[in-house]
């Protein structure tokens, strides 16, 4: 009954932040009592759980927010089936042999939303604000120079980059205009030259507003504004888009998707992604006892959680990458399928005991065993996977106590190690290609490793990526890494999400790719 009880709870709660993040939001049904769609503009309100800490670009991972409200643009482009082509430069990019000097041609007839000209020298200049002031573009490549004539930008590195024109269609490397005063970028969002200019963005609500870049390069933009809400309630989400006060919602949950599958006043578009929902374990704790890491992996009943708690939504983890692509989904051992019997043995034989008859068991050397998994609510997958890992680890013994926070501040931790599990959802696969992220989550010295996972051989594997130009080499390197996480017991791979944007009927140009970060584009409309 307790459990009944708390999920009816919850029906009212949410109902009321629904309403009150709506009200505060000024969203309303269909957006008519909008700025916008008041003085008779085209207006589209979007719902996510996902929201930008800031619109600075070159922050964490915030880069992603200012390509998905369309407001930057990058160099190049991935397509749904993770090959690359020009967006901001023309295809045709070059390299020499040894794939150290590349040069691109930058579209002639581009302009900034505040139609400045976006010419080679801007670009320079963009990209060296990444490098010169972020943190983690030095983890994509290392520039030796970068030189501008006209509308040909040449990019040296220092090492071979046999897939740079992949890196760069990282939302890290977003073009922006550097000429103008960015100190308040953070707030105001960058000049770019997407087909959207930031007209507001609240620090608190996370609420971001843009309205048609009368300046765009590339056509006509058919709507005038866009309202993208935040709240990492999944019912609030839902409810607000079958209230009308959202036209189109990202990432329903699968509680919720079926409703709008049948209904006919909804579309739903649907891709396999790049994204690989983690446990990370820490092993500066101890989560550093392999045997434990191996017995709480044995424990973790993917097929079950993917069949009857996702509901079909998701795929079973299995391997670090996605099984959407073909980097050893298949071909891989796993050392430590389910199986609850031997995850016991395994803790019996080492010596984690229950010593004081409480239930749990303790460390061998008599320290209570109680582990903090961290996760966040802005993935619908997120709760269920960790609830049943603390469900299914307290049949063995194994205390877990789970702590919520909102996804920045999840984002946070896993930088700075302050967890012994965190579930993160990882688009692996953002360039089109693993290395960068891979490097980033597990490689020693990686911006987010905060988990001491270090092992040498992978480390050195990794370096071979990283120069190796030829595709299947390249495959076949990553797969030998991704057998050593396994071996290693590095992390929990619990499942890979199929992700979706539901949205009424009179919406069209919105988009769900394997990219994950192009939502809305010049064709983007809504018909109030």
């Amino acid at each position: 009954m307790k459990i009944k009880v708390k999920k009816i709870i919850a029906v009212f709660i949410s109902a009321a932040v629904c309403g009150i993040l709506l009200s505060g939001c000024g969203a309303s049904s269909n957006a008519k009592t909008s700025a916008g769609a008041a003085e008779g503009k085209k207006t589209l309100v979007i719902g996510s759980a996902q929201s930008a800490g800031t619109l600075d670009p070159i922050q964490a991972y915030n880069g992603w927010y200012p390509i998905r409200y369309g407001i930057c643009q990058t160099l190049t482009k991935m397509n749904d089936d993770y090959s690359i082509t020009g967006w901001l430069a023309e295809d045709g990019y070059t390299s020499n042999d040894d794939n150290t000097v590349w040069t691109f041609t930058i579209k002639d007839k581009v302009t900034f939303s505040n139609g400045n000209k976006l010419d080679a020298e801007a670009v320079k200049k963009s990209l060296e604000n990444v490098f010169e002031n972020g943190e983690r573009g030095e983890e994509y490549f290392t520039p030796a120079s970068i030189k501008a004539d006209g509308q040909k930008l040449v990019i040296t590195t220092e090492k071979p980059e046999p897939i740079l024109p992949n890196k760069l269609a990282d939302p890290l490397f977003g073009i922006i205009d550097t000429s103008v005063d960015n100190s308040k970028i953070a707030d105001n969002g960058p000049i770019g030259t997407g087909p959207f200019v930031c007209e507001s963005f609240d620090l608190a609500t996370k609420k971001c507003v843009v309205v048609k870049n009368e300046n765009y390069w590339n056509g006509e933009v058919k709507t005038d504004r866009i309202e993208f809400i935040y709240s990492e309630d999944q019912s609030t989400i839902s409810m607000g888009l079958q209230s009308g006060d959202f036209d189109a919602v990202y990432n329903v949950s699968m509680n919720d998707i079926g409703t709008f599958e049948k209904n006919s006043d909804f579309k739903i578009k649907t891709n396999p992604s790049g994204r690989t929902t983690i446990g990370f374990m820490n092993q500066n704790g101890q989560l550093g006892d392999k045997v434990l890491r191996e017995a709480i992996l044995q424990m973790q009943d993917k097929d079950s959680y993917c069949k009857n708690l996702l509901k079909n939504q998701y795929v079973p983890g299995k391997t670090l990458i996605t099984s959407a692509t073909d980097y050893g989904y298949d071909t891989l051992t796993d050392p430590n399928v389910y199986n609850p019997d031997n995850a016991k043995k395994l803790l019996d034989d080492a010596g984690f005991a229950d010593t004081d008859g409480d239930g749990f068991r303790e460390t061998p050397s008599g320290e209570p065993l109680n582990l903090r998994f961290v996760y966040y609510t802005g993935r619908p997958e997120q709760q269920i996977v960790v609830e049943a890992a603390q469900a299914a680890l307290a049949t063995v013994g194994i205390k877990v106590t789970l702590k919520v926070h909102d996804t920045q501040t999840v984002m946070d931790m896993l930088k700075t190690g302050d967890y012994d599990l965190l579930c993160m959802s990882i688009n692996i696969m953002n360039c089109g290609d693993p290395e960068n992220q891979i490097n980033t989550y597990f490689k020693a010295g990686g911006t987010y490793n905060a988990t001491g996972y270090n092992n040498e051989e992978f480390n050195a594997l990794m370096d071979q990526v990283h120069v190796a130009a030829d595709p299947e080499l390249r495959k076949d390197l990553t797969r030998q890494a991704e057998q050593i996480l396994l071996n290693d017991a590095a992390a929990i791979y619990f499942c890979y999400p199929v992700m979706n944007f539901v949205m009424k009927n009179q919406v069209d140009g919105i988009d769900s790719t394997p990219a994950d970060f192009y939502w809305v584009d010049e064709n983007t409309s809504v018909n109030n």
